[in-house]
């Protein structure tokens, strides 16, 4: 649903009607009756109409035209000192400035002017600067995160490769833990057997060592 803009002269009435233009000098909403009114009163018969779509457009940009000093209209312009004025501050500050002239004079035809036009440049040189800007911080991000994944992709290879010598080591050392402890089990078994036999013979010796204690002569 489209936005609803009051009237300000019929809501000022107490009427809720939707409003047609805005005038941009009174800063309110007009309904087709009040803008008839509006056009035929000397005094606000000059003032800027827009439509009320046109107005939508900028009605978030803050304008203002009220003296912060004073709380009156901004009516007047010196070139003196660069500045729009009220009417209030020209006996404090502007008495003796030769050329304070109406402000809607001083604003006559300046949407064509230079300094607007090179206003209009600077933002659209500066927009462009600005989305360049942008468009390299996104390829240097994308890029970071190529580097990125070269880097994890390079370190995973790396320990694919270093555990996989580990592993080969690992095989080559216990096949010759193996081989080695062979050769020492077969020497000890050998050994063993020959310890053994020397036991038995021992044993054997030991035996008929006694039997001729028991049987034999002394001689």
């Amino acid at each position: 649903m489209s936005e609803f803009t009051l009237c300000g002269p019929c809501g000022y009435a107490k009427e809720n009607k939707s409003a047609k233009k805005w005038c941009t000098v009174c800063e309110e909403g007009l309904c087709a009756d009040c803008e008839k009114v509006h056009k035929s009163i000397k005094s606000s018969r000059n003032h800027r109409l827009i439509s009320i779509e046109d107005y939508r457009q900028i009605k978030d940009i803050s304008v203002n035209l009220d003296c912060q000093d004073h709380d009156k209209q901004l009516e007047l312009y010196c070139k003196t000192h660069d500045i729009a004025v009220c009417l209030g501050c020209i006996p404090f500050h502007h008495m003796t400035c030769p050329d304070v002239i109406p402000l809607d004079q001083a604003a006559k035809n300046v949407k064509r002017s230079v300094a607007l036009a090179d206003l209009e440049d600077t933002f659209s040189s500066t927009l462009q600067n600005l989305q360049q800007i942008i468009t390299d911080c996104v390829s240097a991000m994308e890029l970071l995160n190529d580097q990125r994944q070269d880097i994890k992709n390079t370190i995973n290879d790396t320990r694919a490769r270093i555990m996989k010598k580990l592993d080969d080591l690992q095989t080559k050392l216990l096949l010759e833990l193996d081989k080695t402890y062979g050769n020492c089990k077969s020497d000890n078994d050998k050994f063993l057997t020959r310890l053994k036999n020397c036991e038995r013979d021992l044993s054997c010796w030991r035996k008929r060592t006694k039997q001729l204690k028991l049987f034999a002569s002394e001689v």
